[in-house]
């Protein structure tokens, strides 16, 4: 290297006395040279041996006040399975089995990853573009649509110590955005134009961009128990599914991610506490606001009015009957909208069909008192489907990230007078691998009795979906 070799010669340079200089007289020892250790400056052969160093090394490891305890610690916090899959973000985005196997700009989403997870930064970044038209609109709407949406989802290892059982803490940090190309998205959507219960165009975020989390995450009992408190999003932890679970690379209709039977706001001050006691058993509560609008301040309207209390407990087989791995969960709730309180319950399954097989299916449905599930419009519903999920031998199958599914879903409405109380809707989806961060998705949904669609019986949503994973 041409600077390790300017930095040899001169070291070399100053370490040999120049011609005539002094020397002590024989049999008298030179006075030892006590430098001044507060005053000394490193010479330029030094700096830059440090700086070179430096860069070798690159970000310190750890960072500890006291012995035990690391801050910024690079290493994510340990964590039983089910918590370390609800609550961490690697620092991989990359993806085999692509049409293309690599590009530049694939590969500097993961340098920049990489980079940033040195310093204990692991985050994912969604972002999507739709193109969709539909039939069955009503009068005065729009049939076609170009959509852009983000989703990003951050954390930064604050601390952690073998002390106390076990113990580590990190921030979180999410935003959500989305915006109508060419026209307004606040007032105009799939959605609004076919008069439908469900979200046709999975989270259709309007035209905005707001924070979905700022929270801060502490494990304890080394990784079986873990609290998030502060202005947070619930579904990042409670009703999860393998399978249907957002709308990027999976089903595209909101009712087979989250349904709309929850009476939750997707931002509010809360807290949710999750258990992991075994491989085979958790537990979780939450408990937040349900009245705080989207984008808007995070104490606004907030009241014991309108707060839910949402209980969750799941079973995990790992090898269900021969099947391959499965998972039930039963999603309690309890919960006051506008002063008037009521419960409900939510169960959600996931199964793979054979141990290595492709199949799987999966299902949510629950029902719950009408004053306070009309919050999302619903008194019960049902979604449920069958995946082939990659990656496989055959083309076109090739990614983690193959996905073909077929769904079914019905609402009943928890809104008097709705010209359709049941709704039932069907989605075929297929999401192709084409670079190693970007899927292209087609999509067919049909909506049948939309809620709000007095003029038509029947809707057809077709959409074109780019997504990129960062």
């Amino acid at each position: 290297m041409a600077l390790a070799a300017v930095l040899t010669a001169a070291a070399l340079c100053q370490s040999a006395a120049p011609p005539g200089a002094p020397q002590a007289p024989t049999g008298t020892p030179a006075a030892p040279v006590v430098p001044d250790r507060s005053m000394r400056q490193a010479g330029p052969v030094e700096a830059a041996r440090a700086l070179e160093e430096s860069l070798e090394q690159g970000p310190p490891r750890e960072l500890a006040i006291r012995p035990g305890v690391r801050m910024f610690p690079v290493e994510q916090p340990r964590m039983m399975p089910y918590l370390a899959s609800a609550n961490l973000v690697g620092n991989q985005c990359l993806q085999s089995g692509g049409l293309i196997e690599q590009d530049p700009v694939s590969d500097a989403a993961q340098a920049v990853k990489n980079a940033l997870s040195e310093y204990g930064i692991n985050y994912g970044l969604w972002q999507s573009y739709d193109f969709v038209g539909v039939t069955g609109a009503q009068s005065g709407t729009r049939s076609t649509f170009n959509y852009y949406s983000m989703d990003f989802y951050g954390t930064l290892n604050v601390f952690s110590t073998d002390e106390m059982g076990g113990t580590a803490g990190w921030l979180t940090f999410a935003a959500s955005a989305g915006s109508g190309l060419g026209y307004d998205a606040e007032f105009q959507g799939p959605r609004q134009s076919i008069g439908a219960q469900g979200y046709p165009m999975g989270v259709d975020y309007q035209q905005d961009i707001f924070v979905a989390q700022l929270a801060w995450q502490q494990s304890f009992l080394d990784g079986e128990l873990v609290v998030t408190a502060g202005f947070l999003n619930q579904e990042y932890y409670l009703d999860l599914n393998t399978y249907a679970n957002n709308q990027y690379n999976q089903l595209l209709n909101y009712e087979f991610v989250t349904p709309s039977l929850l009476p939750w706001s997707f931002q509010s001050m809360g807290v949710v506490v999750q258990w992991q006691p075994t491989e085979w058993f958790y537990a979780m509560w939450g408990s937040a606001a349900n009245n705080t609008p989207q984008g808007k301040p995070a104490f606004e309207n907030l009241s014991s009015d309108n707060w839910t209390n949402t209980f969750e407990v799941g079973l995990i087989a790992e090898d269900l009957l021969g099947l391959g791995p499965g998972i039930f969960r039963a999603i309690p709730f309890v919960a006051t909208v506008n002063g008037s309180t009521g419960a409900g319950v939510v169960f959600n399954v996931e199964q793979r069909l054979g141990k290595d097989g492709a199949l799987a299916v999966f299902a949510r449905g629950g029902f719950g008192n009408p004053n306070v599930t009309q919050l999302g419009g619903t008194e019960a519903s049902f979604a449920g489907g069958v995946v082939l999920v990659g990656p496989r031998d055959a083309a076109f199958f090739r990614s983690q990230q193959a996905y073909l599914a077929a769904g079914f879903y019905w609402l009943d409405s928890a809104l008097p007078g709705t010209p359709n109380p049941q709704e039932y809707g069907f989605e075929l989806t297929y999401v192709l691998q084409v670079t190693p961060t970007v899927t292209v998705q087609p999509d067919l949904q049909v909506v049948l009795d939309p809620t709000f669609n007095a003029e038509h019986d029947t809707a057809v949503a077709l959409t074109l979906q780019l997504n990129v994973v960062w």
